[in-house]
């Protein structure tokens, strides 16, 4: 869980700071039944957080820095397996990124560089050998 003080709140509860922004451990519904629970810091999403199923079941793990996503994320199938696991830096996807089929066999993988797909991508073939091989350039320069 992202943060167990979150645990006792009800969807749409949670702290408000002097200025009325979110603040403190809150628990917020999503639109397909699940709820998303982790922490404010003064309006702006930071550590943790934990989006569940309406089964109660995770259904993503991530963690934010003053509002943007940084760090590792995972995300998991209805199922309970995993879908796919990678990391953000600055709000945008970056490093090393896997994504897994329904039956749990590697599907994809490669590198993001600041949300640009960059370098070797394999995708997978059910049995496992690689079925194809693409390269991408990355970010243009600026």
């Amino acid at each position: 869980m992202a943060d167990d003080a979150a645990d006792a709140l009800a969807p749409g509860e949670g702290g408000l700071d002097a200025e009325g922004r979110r603040h403190g451990p809150w628990r917020e519904s999503d639109p397909h039944g699940g709820t998303i629970a982790g922490e404010y810091v003064h309006g702006d999403r930071h550590g943790p957080w934990t989006h569940f199923f309406a089964d109660g079941r995770v259904r993503s793990e991530m963690h934010y820095e003053r509002g943007e996503l940084a760090g590792p994320t995972t995300w998991y199938r209805a199922t309970g397996g995993l879908l796919q696991r990678g990391a953000f830096l600055d709000g945008e996807k970056h490093g090393r990124w896997t994504r897994w089929d329904a039956a749990g066999r590697l599907l994809d993988e490669g590198e993001f560089d600041r949300g640009a797909r960059t370098g070797e991508w394999n995708r997978y073939a059910p049995d496992g050998s690689v079925r194809k091989i693409t390269r991408h350039r990355g970010r243009p320069d600026a």
